[in-house]
Parts: C-alpha cells; sequence; structure tokens
C-alpha cells in the first residue's frame, strides 16, 4: 500500500485569483488521490509582474479559504507576505486543513525572469521542512530550486521519501524536440537516483502573456523511471501511488547512505 497522488496540470490565469481558485476547488473536491500537486504560482500565475503588488493579499485570503475545504492534502503556489511589504514566492502546503507555507530558495532573475524584483528569498536555516501524510514524508521545493543540488539533497537526508516539485517552466528554443522538457527529464532521474526519493515535476501549462509553458508533468521513482507523465500543451491531470518497494530497492543497494559532510566544508569555502 501507499499514498495517491495527483499531479494537477493546469493553466492558471495572470491576476485572475478567482477565476484560479474555482479551478483548485473544483479540482481538490473532485480528486480520488490523498494529495494534489499544482504547479508554481498556480493561484495567481506566474507572469504577472506588477500584479504582484494588487493580488498578493487576494491570494493570501483564497488561500485560507482553500485550506478549510481541504481534507487530505493538497500542495499549490500561491504568494506569501512574510513582513509587511515582503513578499515571497510559496507553495502552501494544506494537511487537514492545517496550512504552512514553503518559500523559493533561488529565485531567478535572468532573461525573462524577474522574480528577485518582486520576492525575498527563503532561508535554508529556517524554511526548510519536512511534511508527514499518512506515512509518506516529503519535503517541497519549487522550479528554480531543483536546478540546484542542495535544496533537494538537504531535504532527503532530513527525511524526505518524496519530493514535490511546483513549477512554471516556459518553453524556450524549440529544436527537434522539446530540449527544456530533456533538461527537466535528466534533472528529476538525476536527483530521483542520488537522493533515493520519488520526485513529483507539476509544471504550468499554456499561454501567460507573451510566454508558453508546455507541461509535461511526471514522476520519477527512486529507481529512475518514469512512472507517470502527463500531456504536452494541455492541461491534464493523472495519479500515481507511491510506495516504499522502489524506496527500498533504491537505498538497499545505493551508496546514498554514505554520506561525507567533509565535501560541504569545502565547497563552503570556494
Amino acid at each position: 500500500m501507499g499514498i495517491k497522488v495527483e499531479l494537477a496540470q493546469i493553466r492558471s490565469y495572470p491576476g485572475d485569483v478567482y477565476k484560479n481558485y474555482k479551478k483548485h476547488l473544483e479540482i481538490i473536491e473532485t480528486t480520488a488521490a490523498d494529495c494534489v500537486i499544482f504547479p508554481e504560482l498556480s493561484l495567481t500565475g506566474y507572469i504577472i509582474k506588477d500584479l504582484t503588488y494588487e493580488i498578493y493579499k487576494d491570494a493570501e485570503e483564497a488561500t485560507r479559504k482553500i485550506a478549510e475545504k481541504v481534507n487530505k492534502c493538497a500542495v499549490f503556489g500561491t504568494i506569501k507576505e512574510v513582513r509587511k511589504g515582503i513578499l515571497r514566492n510559496s507553495a502552501a502546503v494544506i494537511i487537514n486543513g492545517k496550512l504552512d507555507y514553503i518559500y523559493k530558495f533561488y529565485l531567478p532573475t535572468y532573461g525573462l525572469f524577474e522574480e528577485r524584483r518582486y520576492f525575498q528569498r527563503g532561508d535554508p536555516l529556517k524554511d526548510l521542512k519536512i511534511f508527514e501524510y499518512r506515512d509518506l514524508k516529503f519535503g517541497v521545493v519549487i522550479c528554480e530550486d531543483a536546478w540546484h543540488p542542495e535544496p533537494i539533497e538537504a531535504l532527503s537526508l532530513m527525511g524526505a521519501d518524496a519530493i514535490f516539485i511546483p513549477s512554471a517552466s516556459p518553453m524556450r528554443k524549440l529544436r527537434e524536440n522539446l530540449a527544456i522538457e530533456e533538461s527537466w527529464d535528466s534533472l528529476l532521474k538525476a536527483h530521483s537516483l542520488m537522493n533515493t526519493v520519488w520526485t513529483v515535476f507539476t509544471n504550468v501549462v499554456g499561454s501567460q502573456e507573451e510566454e508558453y509553458f508546455w507541461g509535461g508533468s511526471r514522476v520519477v521513482s527512486p529507481l529512475g523511471d518514469v512512472k507517470l507523465k502527463l500531456k504536452l500543451f494541455y492541461e491534464d491531470r493523472g495519479v500515481v501511488e507511491i510506495t516504499e518497494n522502489e524506496l527500498l530497492r533504491a537505498r538497499f543497494f545505493s551508496s546514498y547512505r554514505d554520506h561525507i559532510r567533509e565535501f560541504h566544508s569545502i565547497l563552503d569555502k570556494l
């Protein structure tokens, strides 16, 4: 037996918190899964620029209202004001009606990304958290955090058996195939294999202003197997069961347990 997780690959409407809120509720109320994972900033839309300052209070209110409706587990993207006027790109984590937040650590501010203009990054010493639901211990990282080794490695060493990754990954140059999809596929498999964890990647889909998000959400087992893959370019939903069998097989035959802390001491001085 395991825990059933649903990936809710949705199109979010930039700045329309109410419309996005209704879509979240519809999915939460109709899911047969134990936990539903939505994309990054799913409640607000990703490309909102200065609208951030106009809608963050609406997002916080909608987040609280959703929490009141969740009698299982849900993770979705929102904005949190952590101090007066200090906002963070956040993931709301709701377990049996109890609301908590995870904050994005690495804020991309290159190319089309402008996150550090609007958000404060999370503090790893304070904001790394492990959650537990129905015997599954999991951590949450947000999109760009998965492009760095430390957040997922730290969460796995803290006890996470699964990592949920709400994301807003747009299309980049389209060659014979979707290059960014290949990159994400490689990242997820590497994280799963090296850290012996399930990785659950839920990406935005559809257009937002001048950008287009490709979807392609997926789940990778600790053995590096893709257990679920959702459609490209379309809204989609899918459920996968996370069991401990793959965890045991991966950890029995892995050197993951042999962690040499001195490497981090060296890296800290470089």
